[in-house]
């Protein structure tokens, strides 16, 4: 499996989508109607703000970011990155399916604590294993959100959850990155 942090999502024209569903901004919620991409471009003054792709499944989702705000993250993230791999800490992937006992999870992720209180990133990965049965959608957020109290008085989610119907990722870094 390929790592999701060097990912690029796509941007204005780059959307390979005619009609969008828009994150509100204020709310964090999700407008009640899709909306023509060309419609949402040509609103905004695109040397100010950017339309980011956030999610394809089960629809296309997109966010509008101020393009300042947005360079500056992307900077930090490169420079972050550079500083673990400079140091030798290359960011942390760990791959859990969803029928790992909770032992098994509690000693991974005691692995990737210590991974994230040096201040670096990890991303958490649960994808189903072959020949396994999938789990609800109810039993597979239970799972998650074990993981993330787990990790919780080290590591805040720094990136939205990728989310499909077999596997979720999650996107950890230090609280001392803040």
């Amino acid at each position: 499996m390929r790592s999701f942090l060097h990912t690029r999502k796509p941007t204005n024209e780059k959307i390979p989508y005619r009609l969008v569903r828009v994150v509100d901004p204020d709310t964090d919620k999700l407008s009640p109607n899709k909306e023509l991409l060309h419609n949402l471009l040509t609103s905004l003054d695109l040397k100010k703000w950017i339309v980011e792709l956030v999610s394809e499944s089960p629809e296309p989702i997109v966010r509008v970011l101020d393009r300042k705000e947005s360079f500056q993250k992307q900077k930090e993230q490169r420079r972050a990155l550079r500083k673990g791999l400079k140091s030798g800490e290359a960011p942390k992937e760990i791959q859990l399916t969803w029928g790992t006992a909770s032992g098994d999870i509690v000693h991974k992720l005691a692995k990737v604590r210590s991974h994230l209180e040096k201040g670096y990133k990890a991303d958490v990965v649960f994808a189903p294993k072959k020949g396994q049965g999938l789990p609800t959608r109810k039993e597979m957020q239970t799972r998650v959100q074990e993981v993330v109290l787990a990790l919780d008085d080290v590591a805040k989610e720094w990136k939205a959850r990728e989310v499909t119907p077999t596997m979720t990722i999650m996107f950890f870094q230090g609280k001392s990155d803040s």
